[in-house]
């Protein structure tokens, strides 16, 4: 009977110890895919930046206290490059940016701009992000199987941390 009382405690100990090793991962792992999400969102407002200077258009003065707005950007070329290695497709309430420089390290990534708020993301923008930028992809395979879903329930979870939050048009970090 005391033996048995001993193997319980040892593999309450060991599942103990199993749940902390992998929050430790999933903790690194979720510093590095929020790395990823504030350096989306500046890239996004930097791009946005880019593409009004290359098409000469100024920021007008009610917009300045708004820095990562956008909305009053025109597409005024259809074939935009920008930097000659971003190509720019302005549409509706957003502006895809894909890298084509074809010696550039983030050849092919992704960047979904939502112009209103260059703060804000789509699960699904960032999940392409996620699958097309290099710098991410050590964590791309863990969106493989079910990516949309897997992606919904890891921004609901940092939702119920605290960490980001929901609004129109995706979801937006939080000031913590």
């Amino acid at each position: 009977m005391r033996h048995k009382g001993i193997d319980q405690s040892l593999a309450q100990f060991s599942t103990s110890t199993e749940e902390d090793q992998e929050w430790e991962y999933s903790n690194e792992r979720d510093m590095a895919i929020l790395g990823l999400w504030d350096e989306y969102t500046l890239s996004a407002q930097r791009l946005c930046e880019r593409m009004a200077t290359e098409t000469h258009q100024f920021r007008p003065s009610e917009f300045d206290p708004f820095p990562t707005q956008f909305e009053w950007l025109e597409q005024k070329e259809t074939d935009l490059i920008i930097d000659g290695i971003w190509s720019a497709d302005l549409h509706g309430d957003h502006c895809l940016f894909m890298n084509i420089g074809e010696h550039h390290p983030e050849r092919h990534t992704s960047i979904e701009a939502y112009i209103y708020d260059t703060q804000v993301i789509d699960e699904g923008f960032f999940l392409k992000y996620l699958n097309t930028s290099p710098k991410a992809s050590a964590y791309a395979p863990l969106f493989e199987v079910n990516g949309y879903t897997t992606m919904c329930g890891l921004l609901d979870r940092y939702v119920r941390e605290g960490i980001l939050v929901r609004v129109p048009n995706g979801f937006k970090r939080t000031a913590r």
